[in-house]
């Protein structure tokens, strides 16, 4: 592994045993990734094998598994793995998911094996170049097959004004640059910001988009729940609704998830 990549292990190994606590379990991660779910179920309705490339502790994987689909889940972190295991024995589910412990970017697939891939909540902006997502997917996919993408997004509206608010203006636009660096678990990390236009050029003409849309552009995130007590995020509900909703705006959010179709 190089070093970004032993980075990123050590990172999401140490957060493994707090991930569902700080956000799958709390009320506002269950509200997002259940947005995230109405997009797949829709997408993967006729699928009996799906891919999950950072599937973290598995909650995506256990979710598609319950619908009878064969869900393979590919972690760099060993823990997180151990973490989807555990939960997939606790659900009933293991013979349904088939775990690997892998950096997503190196993972070889058998051709034409699958009928959607995934990628949640930021896993594709641990990595700066996306050219392996278009030779995996090509190689994975059967034809007519979806591929969706979770990804951070650029510019997140209420993100900027709270930094602002504080005086830190440096951190205020720092996902309008190329990369950053973040830090989890005490451990330093670049992040890449990938727009939608970056990801159509990746992917290519025989990825079609069908959808895009918003995760919070205006509303709290996981960890910001204390601000939703305030009554202007009541008010900011029916907007940040409608920005989420239209195509040329839905990108500028929290995260901002993109529903691909694959025609060779």
């Amino acid at each position: 592994m190089n070093p970004h990549q032993i980075s990123v292990r050590k990172a999401f190994d140490r957060h493994a045993d707090k991930y569902d606590e700080k956000f799958s379990k709390q009320v506002l991660g269950e509200s997002i990734r259940l947005e995230v779910w109405r997009a797949a179920d829709d997408a993967f309705a006729s699928a009996s094998k799906v891919l999950d490339l950072g599937s973290g502790t598995g909650e995506d994987a256990i979710h598609f598994a319950r619908k009878g689909i064969q869900v393979t889940a590919v972690d760099i972190s060993p823990q997180m793995i151990g973490r989807l295991k555990e939960k997939a024995a606790a659900s009933g589910l293991s013979s349904n998911i088939t775990p690997i412990v892998c950096a997503m970017d190196h993972y070889s697939p058998a051709e034409s094996d699958f009928d959607g891939i995934i990628s949640n909540f930021g896993a594709v902006n641990c990595l700066s170049d996306l050219a392996w997502l278009r030779e995996l997917a090509q190689r994975a996919l059967k034809p007519g097959s979806s591929v969706i993408l979770t990804t951070m997004g650029r510019f997140y509206p209420l993100e900027t004004a709270v930094l602002l608010l504080k005086g830190q203006f440096s951190r205020a636009f720092r996902r309008l640059t190329t990369a950053c660096e973040v830090s989890i678990e005490r451990v330093p990390l670049r992040v890449h910001y990938h727009s939608l236009k970056d990801i159509r050029g990746t992917l290519g003409s025989q990825f079609r988009l069908e959808q895009v849309s918003g995760l919070r552009a205006f509303l709290p995130v996981p960890g910001w729940e204390h601000l939703e007590k305030s009554a202007i995020f009541r008010c900011l509900a029916p907007v940040d609704l409608m920005w989420c909703r239209w195509r040329f705006t839905a990108e500028y959010a929290d995260h901002f998830v993109t529903v691909w179709r694959f025609q060779p």
